[in-house]
């Protein structure tokens, strides 16, 4: 299976219908257009029955007909907490006009409905079209609200494929898309760790790799499809440039699938271009909402410095004879190391230690000596030698290549700010998933067999 790289740091295809005007509302009943009876139900508080095939109602309050479980439209009938783009029964027509033509600009047309002396206006817009009716007394009396399926939005539709794997929010997963994700991971472990990876109990609790996998798959769908919905409402779109990038990336992934991968998991061009956009997207939310972080760091905080050392160890069960002249050889190599021009290939020549040059930053020296080797580092200047440092490992001797490793710095600040980052976006991430339910088919993804698929 093509390599595939997830471009997300943190670490995917349900568009909502835009409410009209007050979406963030309770009550404004376009912003479950998409949305489940569930969801509908659990927002507004309505009690909803199923009236016929893919119809349910709340009998003379409000009809929604939601095909396949998704709402695509809804018919407001009588209530005073309930709207439609800010309108509500009852409305004057000079108060719910000029809400309307806000959202769709002026009525197509109008119709003259004798039998109920009402008189039905039709608005259409961008994916949505609505009819209002008003009664004599040019007070809103019925609403009907449709979502417009366009060509596009038909083809997406048509992308994914096989069980539904798990839902975000309103948002569906199916088996394709799943693949898409799980394949790419586990070609990668493949290629690093071998097939035998799959039957490793990593942490001694009887679950085998292939199960943290699928969670750690599950969890970052769920990231992308949540950031997805988010920069929906951020406003947050692709570049043409963007989209193009998708498209391309998309059609070398597809041109590297052998034909049973693509027959086995209903792979697509299209699909395949579909969720590298949606990762390309979740990017751009990440940059856009992270852009205002503090990025001053100081020089103090980021310094790296540049040390080669000399090791030689310290043997057990020396004898006084033995440490003795052990010493002596590193004060011996301690006297040529002050005259040498050439300190690295003293150290090559002479030390016991597999490394030979060190860089790091305050409180980040080599773990495995103590804390005098970097005091003794952080107290030179470059092309000073250090004294003779004791450690439980042996004696050492440095030399400072660089007392401000510039290039090393300045990747030390971009690597702080980065994790600023991250944490501001680990906790705006943490916010938005408060709304969102998230519910996965369990019994499908453990029918997934990784190892000798």
């Amino acid at each position: 299976f093509h390599k595939f790289k997830i471009l997300v740091p943190v670490l995917l295809m349900f568009l909502v219908l835009s409410a009209c005007r007050v979406g963030e509302e309770r009550y404004e009943l376009t912003s479950y257009i998409g949305s489940s009876i569930a969801a509908f139900e659990k927002g507004t508080g309505a009690k909803l029955t199923l009236a016929s095939n893919d119809v349910y109602a709340m009998e003379g309050v409000v009809q929604v007909i939601a095909p396949g479980g998704e709402i695509a439209s809804l018919t407001l009938l009588n209530s005073a907490d309930y709207m439609v783009c800010g309108v509500k029964i009852g409305m004057n027509r000079k108060e719910a006009e000029p809400l309307l033509t806000e959202v769709f600009g002026k009525e197509i047309s109008k119709t003259v409905n004798a039998d109920n002396n009402s008189i039905t206006y039709y608005y259409l817009g961008q994916n949505k079209k609505l009819y209002i009716s008003y009664d004599t007394a040019e007070k809103v009396s019925e609403i009907s609200y449709y979502k417009v399926v366009t060509d596009e939005e038909e083809d997406n539709q048509n992308v994914t494929t096989g069980e539904l794997m798990m839902m975000v929010g309103d948002t569906k997963v199916y088996y394709n898309e799943a693949m898409v994700y799980l394949k790419s991971a586990e070609q990668n472990y493949e290629n690093e760790y071998s097939e035998d990876i799959w039957d490793v109990d990593l942490y001694g609790n009887g679950r085998t790799f292939d199960s943290l996998l699928k969670d750690e798959i599950i969890k970052q769908i769920t990231e992308l499809k949540i950031i997805k919905h988010q920069a929906e409402k951020l406003g947050i779109i692709l570049s043409e440039e963007e989209q193009a990038d998708a498209k391309a990336y998309a059609k070398e992934h597809y041109e590297g699938l052998a034909v049973k991968d693509i027959d086995q998991y209903f792979i697509t061009e299209a699909l395949l271009e579909k969720v590298y956009a949606d990762n390309i997207l979740a990017n751009k939310v990440y940059e856009n909402m992270t852009i205002n972080v503090d990025k001053n760091v100081s020089d103090t905080k980021a310094k790296q410095i540049t040390v080669w050392q000399i090791l030689i160890n310290k043997k057990d069960n020396l004898t006084e004879e033995e440490s003795a002249k052990a010493y002596q050889k590193v004060q011996n190599l301690w006297e040529q190391a002050k005259e040498t021009d050439d300190f690295h290939a003293l150290a090559e020549a002479n030390s016991e230690a597999e490394k030979i040059e060190y860089t790091f930053g305050r409180g980040g020296g080599p773990k495995e000596y103590s804390d005098s080797f970097e005091q003794a580092a952080f107290t030179l200047k470059t092309g000073e030698v250090s004294s003779i440092i004791s450690t439980d490992y042996g004696w050492h001797i440095l030399y400072c290549v660089s007392d401000f490793n510039e290039d090393a710095t300045i990747q030390v600040k971009e690597d702080i700010i980065e994790q600023r980052r991250n944490e501001m976006f680990a906790e705006l991430y943490s916010e938005w998933s408060t709304e969102y339910d998230v519910v996965v088919n369990t019994e499908a993804w453990n029918a997934i067999a990784l190892k000798d698929e």
